[in-house]
């Protein structure tokens, strides 16, 4: 399963990222910072290890919180093969 997080500071480290994230008890696979040219839309995509109803309440969780003075954005999603 994987979440996509964004809204963080662009100086943000997926070891930032992880800290959080495993304090809810998520197990991460693997974290990929997507840069971008607009300091605002950076995004992670998160792979996480658990069902669809972990992932999703984890995006809940993470979503609308305020985390190094920004409000992030999480969703949840399947990749479908």
């Amino acid at each position: 399963m994987h979440i996509s997080v964004s809204g963080f500071p662009p100086d943000t480290t997926e070891e930032e990222l992880r800290e959080p994230l495993e304090e809810f008890g998520a197990v991460i696979k693997n974290i990929k910072i997507e840069p971008s040219a607009d300091d605002h839309n950076y995004m992670a995509l998160i792979n996480v290890d658990t069902n669809e109803t972990g992932c999703k309440i984890l995006a809940e969780k993470i979503n609308g919180r305020v985390w190094k003075g920004r409000k992030l954005r999480a969703r949840y999603f399947l990749f479908v093969k």
